[in-house]
């Protein structure tokens, strides 16, 4: 009977919600998590009172009765977390200035809801994104038409916003090996996956990431881990392979070919203990097709690499992308070291590059900043850039070939 009572206690202690479930709900779920086990430590003293007292005063049919009611207990908790829809986000505010044109400015710049479900085997997740782009009318050369015909220029400033659906898919689970994900999802590369601007170091995401691996893939995507012990860790190998529309825009309803683009992903995350905290690294090829500003779509090849390490204070994040299109090559990388000062305090650094005939930019930048986190949910953080356009046959102006600094911020708060 005892066996009986701390499986439940395992039960209770198992059922959590998923990864993406935050403080909040956790905390009520938790505390009533807690107030079962409360329950049913004192079902286990009762019970070897009862033991003690068997002849006088239990019977088989009384410890059947409690043990009955504590598991009701165990599946109502159970359907309270596998019933409920998780609502959370995040709100991220900033500001920016550089030596551009573009004046010192506060951005609104992110408003995030995320919605998940599960349902057994079965989950559904929802990314919302409200963004909010400053836009300088005067900056641009825009005008404003006057009311007899006449253009005059701009004089306000004005918040030019858009809504965009990040993710949206279903998945279900069979086991670690085996998972099957449908509808829109961000790219499986680490930084892509781990976005959200309260884990994020940085204010500004590295220069080259939407120019090499598709942020966003609307199609199929397998996925799963096989691992075994080793020490107080595990050596695990994920591996995620995805078939997808081709990157147009608006590909999230329609695309241009019948054939779709496809790419894989291996991730070896290798055994850790001591000091080592992390020790992951990971690669991807992807082979599809990209649209050019004619809306045009023509084959595009790509491949990376990257790694992530932590010995105790110290972190290295680091990610390299190739790719081909129309016999043109381009590439981008960063290399980011980091050192936890404290707690909540950790500095960084970064130094980028990407070199792309595809859009005609060749920077090279250099980036240093501090990060403030009290809490795993709010973050502060601070950098200060410097970008140095690389020489390059495309790049004719001389005022883009001259080097230039910036400046970013940004308050985050996750809900």
């Amino acid at each position: 009977m005892k066996r009986s009572l701390w499986l439940a206690v395992a039960v209770l202690v198992t059922l959590t919600p998923p990864a993406w479930a935050q403080q909040d709900d956790i905390a009520k779920l938790r505390a009533e998590v807690q107030r079962q086990q409360e329950v049913i430590g004192q079902l286990l003293a009762r019970l070897d009172d009862l033991e003690k007292k068997q002849a006088q005063a239990a019977t088989s049919e009384d410890l059947k009765q409690e043990a009955q009611t504590q598991a009701e207990a165990v599946e109502s908790v159970r359907e309270s977390l596998l019933g409920r829809v998780n609502l959370n986000g995040y709100y991220n505010f900033r500001l920016a200035a550089d030596e551009s044109p573009a004046p010192f400015s506060f951005q609104q710049h992110h408003l995030g809801l995320l919605l998940g479900k599960q349902l057994k085997k079965f989950s559904f997740h929802m990314e919302l994104e409200l963004q909010n782009v400053p836009h300088h009318p005067e900056i641009h050369g825009e005008e404003e038409e006057g009311e007899e015909g006449e253009h005059e220029e701009g004089t306000d400033v004005s918040g030019e916003g858009q809504v965009a659906v990040e993710n949206a898919w279903m998945e279900y689970s069979q086991n670690r090996l085996l998972n099957v994900r449908v509808g829109k999802q961000l790219s499986p590369q680490f930084w892509w996956q781990n976005h959200y601007p309260n884990l994020t170091l940085s204010t500004d995401q590295p220069i080259y990431l939407r120019e090499l691996f598709p942020p966003e893939l609307v199609g199929v995507t397998v996925h799963g881990t096989a691992a075994r012990p080793s020490g107080q860790s595990e050596l695990a190998l994920n591996y995620r392979v995805y078939l997808s529309n081709n990157q147009f825009e608006g590909n999230s309803q329609a695309d241009l070919r019948d054939a779709k683009s496809w790419g894989g992903r291996v991730q070896v995350r290798l055994p850790t203990g001591g000091r080592l905290k992390r020790f992951d690294v990971a690669g991807d090829l992807y082979r599809g097709r990209i649209a050019l500003v004619t809306n045009e779509l023509v084959d595009d090849h790509v491949y990376g690499l990257e790694s992530q390490i932590e010995i105790d204070r110290f972190q290295l994040q680091a990610e390299y992308a190739r790719g081909r299109t129309l016999g043109q090559t381009r590439y981008g990388y960063y290399l980011q070291p980091a050192v936890r000062l404290a707690d909540t305090w950790t500095t960084f650094y970064r130094i980028e590059q990407l070199d792309s005939p595809r859009i005609q930019r060749a920077e090279l930048r250099h980036l240093a900043g501090l990060n403030f986190r009290p809490y795993a949910q709010i973050a502060v953080k601070a950098e200060y850039y410097r970008g140095v356009p690389q020489q390059r046959s495309y790049i004719s102006s001389e005022e883009d070939r001259q080097p230039f600094n910036g400046f970013a911020a940004a308050a985050v708060f996750f809900f």
